[in-house]
């Protein structure tokens, strides 16, 4: 078969050793025809039945006139193969990262977007507007940018002070923002939708295991704090609380004949490494809890080896992340990165299926299960314990 297929390869948006975002477009394929023949009508049937689909597609256009029976088969392999033409219309998807405030979620976040993109057979076009930080004049400067590009769609992974600043300043434009509950903030217009998790819910359903002797441990971080104030708001009798602010703690004097803490119901408002951390020094210092608890925060493989199972085989953990495909949980492999333990990529996943089946291609079906309701993603929660290899779903 003399052809040449000419795959343009190009690097998803990343981060270069400056630690600045490129913009490079996303991948496309050529298909040129080298062989000068003419291929009749009969000709290309045959190429089709002999499944010599690349040197069909080089050679359509020039007798697509003589075949109109055959545009479907060529438009079904030019889709599977990316191959577009100057009419078709391009999916634009604008990314505004605030670099310096999301760190690891700018290039994750990104790259979840063009994973889900990607298993799509549609042209896109995405662009990165990184305002570094989310002061109001960097965020805006941005968005002027956003809508002077003709850009409509943004997928915003902002904190809670970027999202007061696109609720002022985001007319015109569908915002969706996967980092935050609509609950975080007030008065929000309809056209920004939240993907965030509610953690108020998760730490509701926490305490239907737990009994009426209610701990936590926490880092002093703002989300750790904020998961502090729920507990207490939904519990506010504490018998037990500590911030542990650094690893090199010395828990002997924390847990040394601590009493108190046995037959107690322990929130881990910790991340992840504390979370192995103080869960192994509790069994050291032989102290028996009733239970632990812990929000999506610690949903994460990792934990299985940071600690052993003895120390964690009391743990219940709240998770919103549901089911994805296969194949988009592969693609996001390709670029490192998962959907199923990361909550932010799930949500980000969520987020473009929304704008690719409500405003893109209105005829496509969801990938995703949850629906938005008034402008918020709503999450199943369930409960899971960790195993000795795995994760495990709690019955009800």
């Amino acid at each position: 078969m003399k052809i040449l297929l000419a795959l343009i390869i190009t690097i998803t948006i990343g981060f270069a050793q400056s630690d600045k975002l490129s913009n490079i477009p996303p991948t496309k394929s050529i298909f040129i025809d080298t062989n000068a023949s003419v291929c009749a009508p009969v000709c290309m049937k045959n190429l089709l039945a002999d499944g010599d689909i690349f040197t069909f597609l080089s050679k359509f256009k020039s007798v697509a006139a003589q075949l109109p029976n055959l545009q479907s088969d060529y438009d079904h392999y030019r889709r599977v193969f990316r191959i577009f033409n100057e009419e078709d219309e391009t999916i634009k998807v604008a990314i505004l990262v605030p670099q310096r405030s999301i760190r690891r979620y700018a290039i994750s976040t990104v790259n979840s977007v063009i994973a889900y993109l990607l298993s799509k057979q549609n042209n896109f076009e995405i662009k990165v507007f990184n305002s570094m930080d989310e002061e109001e004049e960097s965020i805006v400067k941005q968005l002027e940018k956003i809508k002077n590009e003709d850009f409509t769609y943004v997928i915003a992974p902002v904190t809670q002070k970027g999202a007061e600043v696109l609720i002022h300043n985001s007319e015109n434009l569908l915002v969706y923002i996967p980092t935050i509950h609509k609950t975080t903030v007030q008065n929000s217009p309809a056209n920004i939708i939240f993907g965030g998790i509610d953690y108020d819910k998760q730490i509701k359903k926490l305490l239907k295991y737990a009994n009426n002797k209610i701990a936590y441990f926490s880092d002093g971080s703002l989300l750790t704090d904020s998961l502090n104030k729920s507990l207490i708001k939904q519990t506010p009798h504490i018998i037990y609380s500590k911030i542990i602010e650094s690893s090199n703690v010395n828990f002997k004097n924390i847990l040394k004949d601590n009493k108190s803490l046995n037959g107690t119901s322990i929130f881990m408002n910790t991340p992840l490494v504390k979370t192995s951390l103080i869960s192994s020094q509790l069994r050291v210092y032989e102290i028996e809890p009733y239970i632990l608890l812990s929000t999506q925060l610690n949903y994460n493989p990792v934990l299985l080896t940071l600690t052993q199972y003895n120390d964690i085989k009391n743990l219940y953990i709240a998770n919103s992340i549901g089911k994805t495909s296969v194949g988009l949980e592969e693609i996001n492999a390709l670029y490192g990165h998962d959907i199923v333990y990361d909550w932010v990529n799930y949500s980000t996943s969520i987020g473009m299926d929304y704008l690719y089946t409500h405003f893109f291609v209105t005829t496509e079906k969801k990938k995703f299960t949850e629906e938005v309701i008034d402008d918020q993603v709503n999450y199943d929660i369930s409960i899971i314990r960790p195993t000795r290899y795995r994760f495990e779903k709690e019955l009800p």
